[in-house]
């Protein structure tokens, strides 16, 4: 064990000293007559960008979370979003026990996974209400047969659609539902989580919110899951926990059970994007939603690169999708704050959606300054250097995006998972450069389906043998 931590020191570090050196040969072969201060600033766009956001947000995240640190209860201290002990008394809160609640699920051929989601929620088994979203295989039939409750109206109506007519199922005592992806798993208090989910529905149903979301981290599984636990540990710990009351909900989600009914009633049933369109409709109502990562739930990334590059797709055609058809709610939930508006206007609207073009430059500059750098380590000069091939750009990035990397590390990943992330953070910047390729196809998707009605790239949320989809796709052309 003591040698496994050593390593885990030690390989980052190595990491590290090789992309220093990297850097001091790239500068010492660089031509300085090929230097240009404009190209230099489009090339690192993307780290400048990302390094003011993350700023912004630690600065907001300490000040929306500064109220709850001095409060008495430690279950309260940080991870949240909101002041919840200005709500009511740690004492009152202490003894009321959680209302009554459902775990809500849509299940799709879910047969080859059916016990390790069974063995995952028999503790809660007594709260779990499922809904087979068309399923073909023998899921209903092991569930039921299991003593699980699961109908099945033998209708694909995709999840959005599934969980409406869930609800209409649902008792009418039960006020509050957490909604969930059958492979989610809730951890507890000694596996990462601070608070139990008795706790966290009893502060959810005092709050008044109408949704609240906790933490999602990734399970250790491969190369490819480190980078996605680095990506969310920062979407959640510093991203959502900076953004106060006005906050997104995620695939696993605690909602007041009227509320996720209106969002659902007003919502396109779309799959892209769902929660974030759950968020949208929600808080352009006037609806808060808050963040508490005191509640740890874990998951299992793509297991490979094809299938994230199809999740990412699928992620980014999405949030084009809900941002432009919900354009005007947006605006509406712009205005609650100036920080609202910068996340809903600035954030998503600017600096992910109107400057991808910039970003696609400055990621191609960074090519071929990386290029030209390994020419000028390697191959004697073969590339030549100019204003727009110069090894300097990859290296001042790298070096930038190195140091913002360490100061995440410490400032916004758990204790427990450092190790765990440390040997990626020095790559990070290559992970975010490969991101935006799905990204771009992801928006490309949006424009072919708008103008030609058909798909540049098939991502996995549509399938073309789901009967629903050819159905759908026969009324466009019609």
């Amino acid at each position: 064990m003591k040698l496994q931590r050593t390593w885990s020191v030690l390989a980052p570090l190595a990491v590290c000293g090789l992309l220093a050196g990297w850097i001091v040969l790239s500068a010492a072969n660089a031509q300085a007559i090929g230097f240009s201060i404009f190209v230099f600033a489009v090339a690192n766009v993307i780290v400048y960008t990302d390094a003011l956001d993350f700023a912004l947000r630690l600065y907001m995240r300490r000040r929306h979370t500064a109220a709850a640190a001095g409060v008495s209860d430690g279950s309260q201290k940080g991870n949240l979003s909101i002041n919840l002990a200005a709500i009511l008394p740690p004492d009152a809160r202490r003894v009321v026990p959680a209302s009554p609640f459902a775990i809500i699920a849509s299940v799709y051929n879910l047969e080859d996974h059916v016990e390790e989601f069974m063995e995952a929620y028999e503790p809660y088994r007594d709260r779990v209400w499922l809904i087979s979203d068309g399923s073909t295989d023998n899921t209903v039939l092991r569930l039921c047969q299991a003593g699980w409750r699961c109908f099945d109206d033998g209708v694909n109506r995709r999840k959005p659609g599934a969980l409406r007519r869930l609800l209409e199922r649902l008792p009418a005592h039960i006020e509050t539902v957490m909604v969930i992806d059958p492979d989610i798993r809730i951890r507890g208090l000694n596996d990462g989580s601070t608070i139990d989910l008795n706790r966290f529905v009893s502060d959810f149903q005092q709050s008044g919110a109408a949704a609240a979301c906790p933490r999602i981290m990734i399970e250790p599984d491969g190369f490819l899951a480190r980078f996605q636990a680095f990506e969310y540990a920062l979407a959640f710990r510093v991203g959502r926990e900076s953004l106060s009351d006005f906050s997104i909900t995620s695939g696993v989600s605690f909602y007041r059970r009227s509320a996720l009914a209106l969002a659902l009633s007003e919502h396109s049933l779309s799959v892209y994007a769902e929660d974030f369109e759950n968020a949208v409709i929600l808080l352009s109502h006037g609806e808060r939603i808050y963040y508490d990562g005191r509640l740890v739930v874990s998951t299992e990334g793509p297991g490979s690169l094809p299938r994230w590059f199809s999740q990412r797709v699928g992620w980014y055609h999405g949030l084009i999708k809900v941002y432009t058809e919900r354009f005007s709610e947006v605006l509406r939930i712009s205005r609650r704050s100036p920080f609202a508006a910068y996340h809903y206007l600035v954030y998503v609207g600017v600096l992910s959606l109107a400057m991808h073009l910039i970003k696609v430059v400055s990621a191609v500059l960074l090519l071929l300054s990386f290029l030209s750098g390994l020419d000028a380590l390697l191959l004697d000069n073969f590339v030549p250097q100019r204003s727009l091939i110069n090894p300097e750009y990859f290296t001042a990035a790298l070096s930038s995006y190195l140091a913002l990397g360490v100061i995440a590390l410490f400032t916004s990943v758990p204790k427990a998972e450092r190790s765990y992330v440390a040997p990626i953070v020095p790559l990070y910047l290559c992970y975010a450069l490969v991101h935006i390729a799905p990204m771009t196809v992801g928006f490309l998707n949006f424009f072919a389906l708008k103008l030609l009605r058909r798909r540049i790239y098939q991502d996995h949320y549509e399938s073309p043998a789901d009967p629903t989809v050819a159905l759908k796709n026969m009324r466009m052309i019609q």
